[in-house]
């Protein structure tokens, strides 16, 4: 009941009778935190009578108030899937290479495949805990010389995080072979803060996933820091009204309840240490995680889906991203997350 990328098949609820409300669905990766009063009331009162404003002008000043952003290096998308596909769109040209470090999200060379076939890819070792090599990276780099790099850290979907020295490495290759070096930071806000470090420096797009930062995935926002060469070329390619009034009222709203956000992903960090160790106790591989969701390998996952879906439970099969027999896991509420743990437990005994 899960479509590819995760979430949930409405059509297929739908055809089943089945109401969205009494599924739990563990294949997406969102905060479990309530939303503040506050956010619901933005975007109940927006003002959909008129169109939104496209520069999304007032959200932008509000990023760059928060993070310290230049306005200027900002950029509001209806998620940063709008962003890759905008960058594969305006810096791609047929036959020009592109790298990415994979397994990793998909829509990356979905959106480089519609402009170039040179796909470069390094795929990382799962007895590395699917740590990606640096020194594979840096030499294709040297080598290639493509147009565009994808990163994603905390990488979805084995949750590894960037160590600071190899970002430095990394980007210092990627100057000097005149390389975009795009990191997709849509999980940054659940990294443990120790592990977190500055990644806006000349040379690196950055994505932020406000979707996920502030769980309001049905209204589809994120952001852009790049320079502002970069910002006004994707600007250009950006479709008018992209970003609904609602999106932009609830980010504002958002961003103005940050103490309170940083709480909540605080908290899940937590609780996702939490669920990986309980997972384990129930006497199955998972692998080390630095965001809201982990990886756990199992004997026989078509069977195991089974017995979630008696339960209303989904779970991310991520034979999609070349791993079989691999199920990610995003982090619920500890009720959510203990019904789970059951079916686990019960079909250990099987």
């Amino acid at each position: 009941m899960a479509p590819n990328h995760g979430g949930l098949n409405y059509k297929a609820l739908n055809d089943a009778g089945i109401s969205p409300d009494k599924v739990l669905d563990f294949s997406v990766s969102i905060n479990p935190e309530p939303l503040p009063g506050e956010v619901y009331e933005a975007f109940r009162n927006a003002p959909i009578e008129r169109y939104p404003d496209s520069s999304s002008h007032l959200l932008k000043e509000e990023i760059a108030r928060a993070y310290s952003l230049p306005y200027e290096e900002l950029l509001v998308v209806n998620g940063t899937s709008q962003a890759v596909f905008l960058l594969a769109g305006t810096f791609l040209k047929e036959d020009t290479p592109w790298l990415l470090a994979g397994p990793t999200y998909s829509e990356y060379a979905d959106a480089c495949r519609l402009y170039s076939k040179r796909e470069l890819r390094i795929d990382s070792a799962e007895e590395a805990n699917f740590r990606p090599s640096p020194e594979k990276l840096i030499e294709t780099l040297r080598k290639e010389r493509p147009a565009l790099l994808w990163l994603c850290s905390p990488n979805n979907p084995t949750g590894h995080v960037l160590a600071e020295e190899d970002f430095h490495r990394i980007r210092e290759a990627a100057l000097e072979t005149n390389t975009l070096f795009i990191l997709d930071e849509a999980y940054r806000c659940f990294m443990a803060e120790e592990k977190q470090y500055k990644t806006e420096y000349p040379g690196v797009v950055n994505l932020r996933s406000m979707t996920k930062d502030f769980s309001i995935p049905g209204l589809r926002l994120g952001y852009v820091r790049a320079s502002e060469d970069v910002i006004e070329q994707l600007a250009l390619r950006q479709p008018e009204w992209s970003v609904s009034a609602p999106a932009q009222e609830a980010g504002q709203a958002a961003l103005q309840q940050l103490d309170y956000f940083r709480k909540t992903w605080n908290t899940v960090s937590r609780m996702t240490e939490d669920f990986r160790l309980a997972v384990e106790e129930a006497g199955y591989q998972t692998y080390p995680t630095g965001s809201n969701f982990f990886l756990v390998k199992v004997g026989d996952l078509d069977q195991l889906k089974e017995a979630f879906w008696k339960e209303y439970i989904t779970v991310r099969d991520c034979a999609s991203f070349g791993l079989k027999n691999i199920m990610r896991l995003g982090t619920r509420t500890r009720e959510d997350n203990a019904r789970l743990i059951k079916v686990l437990i019960e079909e250990r005994k099987q």
